[in-house]
Protein backbone atom coordinates (compact mmCIF):
# COMPACT_ATOMS: atom_id res chain seq x y z
CA UNK A 1 0.00 0.00 0.00
CA UNK A 2 3.22 2.20 -0.04
CA UNK A 3 4.09 4.05 -2.95
CA UNK A 4 7.35 4.93 -3.77
CA UNK A 5 9.22 6.41 -6.47
CA UNK A 6 12.23 4.57 -6.86
CA UNK A 7 14.02 1.54 -4.81
CA UNK A 8 17.93 2.08 -4.79
CA UNK A 9 19.76 -0.87 -2.88
CA UNK A 10 23.52 -0.61 -2.17
CA UNK A 11 25.20 -4.23 -1.99
CA UNK A 12 22.18 -6.42 -1.20
CA UNK A 13 21.45 -9.84 -0.68
CA UNK A 14 18.56 -12.18 -1.10
CA UNK A 15 17.58 -12.80 2.36
CA UNK A 16 19.14 -13.08 5.87
CA UNK A 17 19.99 -16.76 5.79
CA UNK A 18 21.74 -17.06 2.16
CA UNK A 19 23.58 -13.80 3.46
CA UNK A 20 24.42 -15.51 6.64
CA UNK A 21 25.70 -18.71 5.11
CA UNK A 22 28.14 -16.51 2.47
CA UNK A 23 29.30 -13.48 5.07
CA UNK A 24 33.65 -14.43 5.41
CA UNK A 25 32.93 -14.40 9.53
CA UNK A 26 30.95 -17.66 9.05
CA UNK A 27 33.65 -19.28 6.43
CA UNK A 28 35.40 -21.43 9.61
CA UNK A 29 31.95 -22.85 11.14
CA UNK A 30 30.01 -23.75 8.08
CA UNK A 31 32.54 -26.83 8.09
CA UNK A 32 31.24 -28.07 11.69
CA UNK A 33 27.91 -30.38 11.57
CA UNK A 34 25.12 -28.36 12.77
CA UNK A 35 26.29 -24.81 11.23
CA UNK A 36 22.95 -24.77 9.31
CA UNK A 37 21.06 -25.70 12.26
CA UNK A 38 22.61 -23.37 14.37
CA UNK A 39 23.16 -20.19 12.80
CA UNK A 40 20.86 -20.30 9.93
CA UNK A 41 17.80 -21.95 11.40
CA UNK A 42 18.16 -20.36 14.52
CA UNK A 43 17.57 -16.95 12.48
CA UNK A 44 14.17 -18.19 11.20
CA UNK A 45 13.31 -19.34 14.80
CA UNK A 46 13.98 -16.08 16.29
CA UNK A 47 11.80 -14.44 13.10
CA UNK A 48 14.54 -12.79 11.02
CA UNK A 49 13.99 -13.25 7.50
CA UNK A 50 14.97 -9.83 5.60
CA UNK A 51 13.35 -11.78 2.57
CA UNK A 52 14.69 -9.33 -0.01
CA UNK A 53 14.51 -11.55 -2.64
CA UNK A 54 10.25 -12.07 -1.56
CA UNK A 55 9.98 -7.94 -1.66
CA UNK A 56 11.32 -7.23 -5.16
CA UNK A 57 9.10 -9.41 -6.51
CA UNK A 58 5.85 -7.19 -5.84
CA UNK A 59 7.81 -3.79 -6.32
CA UNK A 60 6.73 -2.01 -9.53
CA UNK A 61 8.70 1.22 -9.12
CA UNK A 62 12.16 1.49 -10.63
CA UNK A 63 14.71 -0.63 -9.01
CA UNK A 64 18.42 0.14 -9.20
CA UNK A 65 20.89 -2.79 -7.20
CA UNK A 66 24.49 -0.95 -7.01
CA UNK A 67 27.49 -3.64 -5.59
CA UNK A 68 30.88 -3.47 -5.38
CA UNK A 69 33.31 -6.07 -6.72
CA UNK A 70 35.25 -6.12 -3.84
CA UNK A 71 32.64 -6.44 -1.21
CA UNK A 72 34.36 -8.42 0.88
CA UNK A 73 30.94 -8.56 3.58
CA UNK A 74 28.27 -9.38 0.87
CA UNK A 75 29.91 -11.30 -2.08
CA UNK A 76 28.29 -9.36 -5.21
CA UNK A 77 26.74 -12.53 -6.71
CA UNK A 78 24.27 -11.91 -4.05
CA UNK A 79 23.39 -8.77 -5.48
CA UNK A 80 23.06 -10.26 -8.69
CA UNK A 81 20.65 -13.09 -7.65
CA UNK A 82 18.47 -10.40 -6.22
CA UNK A 83 18.74 -8.71 -9.29
CA UNK A 84 17.93 -11.57 -11.50
CA UNK A 85 14.95 -12.81 -8.89
CA UNK A 86 13.45 -8.78 -9.47
CA UNK A 87 13.95 -8.71 -13.04
CA UNK A 88 12.08 -11.97 -13.84
CA UNK A 89 9.51 -10.86 -11.70
CA UNK A 90 8.90 -7.62 -13.42
CA UNK A 91 6.70 -6.81 -16.37
CA UNK A 92 8.96 -3.85 -17.68
CA UNK A 93 12.45 -5.15 -17.47
CA UNK A 94 13.67 -1.63 -18.10
CA UNK A 95 12.81 -0.71 -14.30
CA UNK A 96 15.01 -2.60 -13.15
CA UNK A 97 19.13 -1.91 -13.13
CA UNK A 98 22.09 -3.71 -11.58
CA UNK A 99 25.20 -1.40 -11.63
CA UNK A 100 28.70 -2.97 -10.39
CA UNK A 101 31.61 -1.15 -9.63
CA UNK A 102 35.40 -2.43 -9.96
CA UNK A 103 37.27 -3.58 -8.04
CA UNK A 104 40.15 -0.81 -8.68
CA UNK A 105 37.57 1.83 -7.17
CA UNK A 106 38.11 0.34 -4.25
CA UNK A 107 34.71 0.79 -2.74
CA UNK A 108 34.14 -2.27 -1.37
CA UNK A 109 30.96 -2.78 1.04
CA UNK A 110 30.79 0.87 2.75
CA UNK A 111 31.70 3.26 0.39
CA UNK A 112 29.82 3.33 -2.68
CA UNK A 113 28.63 5.79 -1.74
CA UNK A 114 31.27 7.81 -2.16
CA UNK A 115 31.63 7.02 -5.66
CA UNK A 116 31.62 10.87 -7.27
CA UNK A 117 29.26 9.69 -10.62
CA UNK A 118 26.47 7.82 -7.93
CA UNK A 119 24.42 10.97 -8.64
CA UNK A 120 24.19 10.66 -12.71
CA UNK A 121 23.97 7.12 -11.70
CA UNK A 122 21.11 7.02 -9.72
CA UNK A 123 19.48 9.97 -11.92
Amino acid sequence: GVHADAVVLESPYTNIREAAAHIPITKIYRQFPGFGYLILDSLALGNMFFPSDENVKVLACPLLILHAEDDTVLPPHLGRKLFETARSAYKDKTKVKFITFPEKLGLGHDYISFNPELPTLVQ
